[in-house]
């Protein structure tokens, strides 16, 4: 009787680990496809229109608690009137296209291409540090060129500004398949080298981000106050680039 017991609490654990790994995997990409980013406001025929590329730390479902609390969102407001930033960041996906889930893949993808945009910010990378994405720097920057160039070739881009990945505060021993806080740098200094061979705006979002936990508090997802300072970096960016 005891051994029967036994077992029939180890299917229970497996199958609870294996929902997990379900709606890790199925359920949050399933869930940015249901809610994703709303970019409904109406753009002027003046705007810039910006495009902000990325993860879910673009597409913060997680954290903040409504969408004019995303860094996009920020962002656009710091510009005012004149510019036009929309949201396409898609939760738990990846620069490169031999990850489990590739940006290249989304709605969200071929929506930036079709915003015709004449910024894009791209922030990629957290998703790929895991351990069954990544397969070395040289690997990584091959296939971020390959996304970068479907945005060089847009007619309507006039500047490109690349980010790295924020930095990850993740506690313990990382679990396999998991976000590896270690491989951040290693994915920003690739991305900074992609940067100055195409000779590219950079932001260091890494080196800016890496002595504030605080803004991110389940390590990952930036809160209002982190989402604040993703905008202010980016606004910096751009408006500083447009005064010289």
């Amino acid at each position: 009787m005891y051994e029967k017991i036994r077992k029939n609490r180890v299917k229970l654990i497996v199958l609870s680990i294996l929902l997990v790994i379900g709606i890790i995997f199925v359920g949050v990409p399933l869930l940015n496809r249901l809610t994703g980013p709303d970019n409904e406001e109406e753009v002027e025929s003046g705007d810039t229109r910006v495009a902000a590329v990325g993860d879910s730390i673009t597409y913060d479902l997680y954290v903040v608690s409504n969408e004019d609390e995303f860094y996009p969102q920020q962002l656009d407001d710091l510009l005012g009137e004149g510019y036009a930033v929309h949201n396409f960041g898609v939760s738990n996906y990846a620069a490169q296209a031999s990850s489990d889930f590739p940006y290249d893949t989304t709605d969200e993808y071929q929506e930036s291409l079709d915003f015709e945009p004449e910024v894009v910010i791209i922030m990629l990378g957290t998703n790929d540090t895991k351990e069954t994405n990544w397969n070395g720097s040289e690997q990584f920057k091959e296939e971020y060129i390959e996304l970068l160039e479907n945005y060089r070739d847009l007619s309507s881009v006039s500047r490109i500004i690349l980010a790295s990945p924020p930095a990850a505060f993740l506690e313990g021993t990382v679990i396999s398949g998991a976000i590896d806080p270690d491989k951040m740098k290693t994915v920003g200094d690739a991305v900074e080298e992609v940067a100055e061979e195409f000779e590219l705006e950079f932001v260091d979002v890494y080196e800016e981000t890496v002595n504030h936990p605080e803004y991110f508090p389940d390590g990952i997802h930036p809160n209002e106050e982190g989402s604040a300072a993703l905008a202010d970096l980016f606004y910096q960016q751009i408006t500083e680039e447009n005064s010289q």
